[in-house]
């Protein structure tokens, strides 16, 4: 009995000592990386909702019924663009009073016009031109991926930053970890608690809730910057290499020649349980169509379906199914989806938007309770040892 009793006195130093060496590593590294940290998170964040709002300034749709076939919504766009304009693409309306989106190239180069459509009414809504990234997208990007150094310096120093990032959300829920009988007051702040006890609550219950979606932009931060290292890491730990079968035998080819409307039928027929996101239109047909899809299932809706298909014959050339990966392909692969919250509704777009701004939260008290408490340490010991009346 004195054995084990000693045995577990023995194991509690050990941890405790973890704890103080683990606590002194997540401080210092706070400290020191706070700054830029917290400048990356609010790019971020800013760069989110910058996209969201350009996203909701295009003209709505008004019109109700059924949506026209996509050839006549092609052909109300192009009656408002430019004679030289050649039709490459059309986005289909993914939401409620949202029109149509028909992309147009000049003379074969990448698309610069757009002219909205509503889909019911075939009415333009309106026409924008594809720019370069003005002066605030283009700093907001700078800050984010490099921090507005050189980019061979830039890119891997914000990495680093991940990986410092990654280590402070799993550290900080090591000490978080309430002891023996704690439990129930460990997920909530209390009422009324100010000074030291509010600034060590908030960091403590905050960046418990917030610790899961800091780790995961962490993670994802790193495959952004160092993929060929982030893929052999996930290589050694799941399967990979297996491939998307696209199983194209099965397919029955698409009514011949094809256009937008015969190759979305064609896509869905392949992929079934889907609906088509965007639809490339080749500049003849003896180039494919691609269709892009995503799944209706219970799951994240990026990266999208790939169908291809041949102009002239109808016949399916490939699909590309990330729901067929292996397991270590779907983890690569969702990690774009999962720091820029993509496909994964508003739910999760608001939790990114957060894990921006917590280091800032997280920082201000951090820093707090490092201040206070040093101040505290450093009253004489009659004044820190008198009773409170």
């Amino acid at each position: 009995m004195e054995k084990r009793l000693e045995h577990v006195a023995v194991e509690g130093a050990r941890w405790r000592a973890f704890k103080h060496g683990l606590q002194t590593v997540h401080l210092w590294l706070g400290l020191i990386l706070a700054i830029p940290i917290i400048v990356i998170g609010v790019s971020g964040s800013a760069l989110l909702v910058q996209r969201e709002i350009l996203a909701n300034s295009i003209p709505a749709a008004t019109a109700s019924g059924p949506s026209q076939p996509l050839t006549r919504i092609i052909g109300a766009a192009t009656s408002a663009a430019p004679q030289d304009a050649t039709p490459r693409s059309i986005v289909l309306p993914n939401g409620f009073r949202m029109p149509a989106t028909v992309q147009f190239d000049f003379a074969g180069r990448p698309p610069r016009s757009l002219v909205y459509v509503d889909p019911a009414s075939l009415n333009v809504l309106g026409t924008s031109e594809v720019v370069q990234r003005g002066p605030v997208l283009a700093f907001l990007i700078n800050t984010h991926a490099f921090l507005m150094m050189p980019t061979h310096i830039g890119l891997p120093f914000v990495g680093w930053m991940a990986v410092a990032m990654s280590f402070m959300a799993i550290s900080g829920l090591i000490l978080w970890w309430p002891r023996a009988g704690t439990w129930r007051r460990a997920f909530l702040m209390r009422r009324g608690a100010r000074g030291l006890r509010f600034h060590i609550e908030f960091h403590h219950v905050v960046g418990f809730w917030g610790s899961a979606i800091l780790l995961i932009m962490g993670v994802s931060g790193i495959y952004l910057t160092f993929p060929e290292t982030f893929r052999v890491g996930v290589e050694a730990l799941f399967p990979t290499g297996l491939g998307s079968e696209d199983g194209s035998a099965n397919f029955q080819p698409g009514v011949a020649p094809l256009d937008a409307d015969r190759a979305m039928v064609a896509a869905l027929s392949a992929v079934p349980n889907t609906q088509v996101v965007n639809v490339q239109l080749p500049p003849n047909l003896n180039l494919p169509f691609v269709v892009q899809l995503e799944t209706l299932e219970f799951r994240p809706r990026a990266p999208a379906i790939l169908v291809t298909l041949d102009g002239q014959t109808g016949k399916i050339n490939f699909v590309d199914d990330p729901r067929r990966y292996s397991l270590g392909d779907k983890v690569q692969n969702l990690q774009h989806a999962l720091h820029f919250g993509l496909g994964m509704g508003w739910l999760w777009k608001l939790l990114v938007f957060i894990s921006g701004v917590l280091p800032l939260g997280l920082a201000i008290t951090g820093l707090n309770m490092w201040w206070k408490r040093r101040a505290r340490n450093r009253l004489p010991e009659a004044i820190v040892n008198v009773p409170a009346e």
